[in-house]
């Protein structure tokens, strides 16, 4: 699976517990990530989400998505 189709089929906003899967860390680091602003995250009602876009951003991998994603 290339990395434009693995962008495409994460949901566009991510729950704290799925950064960490996806990221092979803990949840607590996903948080410590947030909360010193080195990851932007939105509260919602249903809690923390972290959008796909800001996710592959951080991972350094913006540039090897196409740009309609």
């Amino acid at each position: 699976m290339t990395l434009s189709e693995q962008f495409q089929t994460l949901p566009k906003l991510l729950k704290v517990s799925e950064v960490a899967d996806f990221t092979g860390t803990h949840e607590r680091t996903v948080r410590r990530w947030i909360r010193d602003g080195r990851m932007p995250a939105v509260e919602s009602p249903a809690g923390i989400r972290v959008p796909r876009r800001t996710l592959w951003r951080f991972l350094g991998l913006d540039l090897a998505v196409s740009p309609a994603a």
